[in-house]
């Protein structure tokens, strides 16, 4: 009889070529669309973010620095001048700061204007601009003062553009990095520690993958973000179908034959369950065919497949639960037009966001599409069964706390909603 109740539901489909049309093909241009529109910033080749800073200098560090040393000079025995003096390079914070925005990574994705004072009050009203950096007057002989010798430590002067949070939250996490380089230095000098232990050698740097794990284009994630996004949308069509059969009254007459509601109901699981999986499947076989899109480890592949299917199983008996208990099908509507596409944003579908806020990163993973999105691009990217742990236990967790509720919901015999 479950067989009989997956077979109805399957030529339901089948004769609505409308609604096979949404839930394949539609997932399909999508993917084909954003990942030729996105890939140049997917795959690296362009940087999603475009900082520009104007940093207004009052004065030459260069001479700053000379009249410290004339001072300091008179001040500190010829030892500990000497290495005051061997070590200086290391220590001074305009420099140290332009050495930072010049370089070749931080290019990429920063323009930085050296500007006059002069020019402050027109920059201060182009919105290009995402932060004005301003070195008052002393600056670095002030710095270097209190670091040695000890008293209050300048500031500088930061004007954000309040239209632009992701860049100055950048720009703001960077300058709080060098302040709290130089508070360390200056400590450990206060207690005594020789300068020549705080001496950084030149470092070289490379940007490296996390793990030198396998990157991910902008095709294969699209891909992956459609497939979680739409087979959605097959829990709100069979709770649909399901809440139709029992308006015209296919699932009184299912009763009357004396089959059990729960019979019913475990239908209802499994055609969304096994829909869900071949809906997917079609989708990846589409990307592996023209987009050669190929699994690592086919087997992982599948297990979060199935986990990802029983969630979305669990989420067509809740919905279909809640429609027969409240009598109307509105809770089905407001899931396939605002529910999903919420689910879609926070899981990352249309942009991987939760790379540039680690809070939605963590919210994305606690929604099915979110879970099995990352466990996707955990595979793609080489990773073993540890890694997408989590996420198969939340995902198959989520399908029984659903059926838990639609168990609770499901109307029982002889009562009418």
């Amino acid at each position: 009889m479950i067989w009989q109740i997956i077979k109805k539901q399957g030529l339901l489909f089948l004769r609505n070529p409308q609604q096979l049309l949404l839930l394949i093909a539609l997932p399909i241009i999508l993917v084909m669309i954003l990942g030729t529109a996105l890939s140049g910033m997917m795959n690296g080749s362009s940087s999603p973010l475009s900082l520009k800073i104007a940093f207004l200098e009052s004065e030459g560090e260069e001479e700053q620095v000379k009249a410290f040393l004339a001072d300091v000079k008179e001040q500190l025995p010829v030892e500990a001048f000497a290495e005051i003096e061997a070590n200086l390079g290391n220590m001074l914070p305009v420099s140290t700061i332009k050495s930072v925005f010049d370089s070749e990574e931080v290019r990429d994705f920063i323009e930085v204007e050296y500007l006059k004072p002069s020019e402050r009050n027109e920059i201060i009203k182009d919105d290009s601009y995402t932060a004005v950096i301003e070195v008052p007057k002393n600056f670095s002989y002030d710095l270097l003062t209190t670091m040695i010798v000890g008293g209050t430590a300048p500031t500088l002067k930061v004007t954000y553009n309040e239209e632009k949070q992701v860049g100055t939250s950048i720009i703001a996490s960077f300058l709080t990095q060098m302040q709290n380089q130089f508070t360390k230095q200056n400590f450990l000098a206060q207690q005594g520690i020789q300068l020549s232990e705080l001496a950084v050698e030149e470092m070289k740097a490379e940007i490296v993958t996390v793990n030198e794990k396998n990157p991910i284009e902008a095709t294969s994630y699209y891909t992956i973000g459609m497939v979680v996004m739409n087979v959605l949308f097959i829990a709100g069509a069979i709770s649909y179908y399901a809440f139709h059969e029992k308006q015209i009254g296919v699932f009184n007459r299912i009763i009357l034959a004396d089959v059990s509601r729960w019979v019913y109901f475990t239908g209802v699981f499994l055609t969304g369950m096994i829909f869900s999986f071949i809906q997917a499947i079609v989708i990846f076989a589409f990307s592996w065919l023209v987009f050669g899109i190929s699994w690592p480890d086919v087997g992982l592949f599948l297990l979060v497949t199935v986990a990802f299917s029983f969630a979305v199983g669990g989420l067509t008996v809740f919905l279909s639960a809640l429609n027969y208990k409240l009598n109307s099908e509105m809770i089905t509507n407001f899931f396939m037009n605002i529910i999903v596409i919420l689910l879609s944003v926070l899981g990352g579908s249309f942009f991987p966001i939760g790379d540039y806020v680690p809070a939605i990163q963590s919210m994305g993973n606690m929604t099915p599409n979110g879970s099995g999105l990352s466990a996707y691009i955990s595979i793609l990217r080489g990773e073993n069964i540890a890694a997408i742990s989590e996420n198969l236990l939340f995902l198959v967790g989520f399908g029984m706390i659903m059926i838990l509720i639609a168990v609770l919901c499901f109307p029982k015999r002889g009562v009418s909603a």
